[in-house]
């Protein structure tokens, strides 16, 4: 058993290979963290990476007229136009236009921006009611 390799053990053996090329057992992963997030919930586990700040969507009531996004202290901001929308959200500061801006994002389009507040970002829209979903970290 020693030379099979782990690529053909079957799945139900729960184990996988680390970047490192360590074996780990997910049965045993799993219960740590569960024992961390759920068990003994003040020690202050976190799961490595980041954090979800906030996710919201914004709407433009008016065409032309800029929207500035929340308040809320961030590290980085993933912006979506909304699903439906059938013209433009553009993006950018506190002086963003259909003529000047940093993005201009059709329908589904996205864009992940750093900043340090959610309320650095400003959007506007070429039809009326329309806008985005974010999510900051």
């Amino acid at each position: 058993m020693a030379n099979k390799k782990i690529d053909r053990m079957a799945v139900a053996t729960g184990r996988r290979r680390k970047e490192d090329d360590t074996v780990v057992n997910l049965a045993d992963m799993i219960e740590a963290l569960y024992n961390g997030l759920i068990v003994n919930k003040d020690a202050g586990m976190q799961l490595s990476g980041s954090n979800l700040e906030v996710a919201a969507v914004v709407n433009v009531t008016l065409a032309g007229t800029r929207q500035q996004l929340p308040d809320k202290a961030c590290r980085e901001v993933t912006i979506i136009a909304k699903r439906g929308n059938t013209g433009y959200i553009y993006v950018g500061k506190d002086d963003v236009s259909s003529t000047v801006f940093g993005a201009e994002l059709g329908e589904l389009d996205s864009i992940t921006l750093a900043v340090s507040n959610t309320n650095q970002i400003y959007i506007d829209a070429s039809v009326g009611g329309e806008g985005i979903s974010y999510v900051a970290i």
